[in-house]
């Protein structure tokens, strides 16, 4: 992936011109256009008397799709910043706290936020540009990110797979693979940067923590139909709960999730309890803990 800040404060001294603000960004559209590229998406945002732009153009034929973002000034359109992708789709973020330049940083800065998605492995990527004194620049990126509200806070969400995305867990008897044991965390904007805040948010993981609890209630009913799910499910459980500090009090919860019914047969039981103690091992769960 490459990126590029181009220094844009040298083009101050460029001739004027009567071309509105909107004439040069449909120039770069054309100009792509002609190279087989089609504009999906673009916004724009007047800033300290400058129009601030990004842009995503679709290939065509098999071509990667293209993230640019522009400063226009005095009837030209500067490149600030390129993602030209090979086999990734891009987006403009579209959440309703996300999309646009914001000044989310409270420093004079404007982010605009975009997607970059995988497709044959169903992952993607949130990645933040800020742009201050004629400068581009991308400040992070996140894993499954979208920018969320809690409160009155703006954060970002971001989910990673820390077991790897094809977990695998089972026994003589039984088996399974999971591609959805997430862990989620979430992140407050400081002052041109993030800073990981899922402690100061337990309302948040409440909510998570319930919803994610019914839904293993309704996945254990067929469980050799949904095991995938429902080991993804119970880890991620563990992780929201260790967010907020109570790791251990995850990891009981959990065991109630992987005690079956005492009609179930012996080996079955065997069978969860040895895929429980594989867990311990991964997640380092201390030997004191039950």
């Amino acid at each position: 992936m490459k990126t590029a800040a181009i220094l844009l404060a040298a083009v101050l001294v460029a001739p004027a011109a009567a071309t509105p603000a909107s004439g040069p960004l449909d120039d770069k559209a054309a100009e792509w256009e002609s190279k087989g590229y089609t504009l999906k998406d673009r916004v724009e945002k007047k800033s300290g008397g400058l129009v601030l732009a990004a842009a995503v153009y679709g290939g065509k034929d098999g071509a990667g799709d293209r993230f640019e973002t522009y400063v226009v000034l005095k009837g030209k359109a500067y490149l600030g910043y390129t993602h030209p992708a090979q086999a990734e789709l891009l987006e403009i973020d579209e959440t309703p706290y996300g999309r646009g330049f914001r000044d989310i940083f409270q420093d004079g800065s404007r982010v605009v936020a975009y997607r970059s998605t995988i497709r044959s492995l169903d992952a993607s990527t949130l990645n933040i540009v800020a742009y201050k004194n004629f400068k581009f620049l991308r400040v992070a990126e996140f894993s499954e990110g979208r920018i969320v509200r809690d409160g009155d806070e703006i954060l970002v969400l971001a989910r990673d797979l820390p077991l790897g995305r094809f977990l695998s867990v089972g026994c003589e008897n039984f088996g399974t693979i999971s591609q959805t044991a997430f862990r989620t965390r979430l992140y407050s904007f400081k002052r041109g940067g993030f800073a990981e805040s899922s402690r100061s948010h337990p309302d948040f993981y409440a909510t998570e923590i319930k919803r994610k609890e019914a839904a293993l209630d309704r996945l254990k009913n067929d469980l050799q139909k949904n095991a995938g799910e429902y080991l993804g499910l119970t880890l991620s459980l563990y992780y929201d709960y260790a967010a907020t500090g109570r790791a251990r009090q995850g990891w009981e919860r959990q065991k109630s999730f992987f005690t079956l019914p005492s009609y179930a047969p012996g080996k079955a039981r065997t069978c969860f309890e040895t895929m429980r103690k594989d867990l311990r091992g991964r997640l380092s769960i201390p030997a004191a803990w039950p």
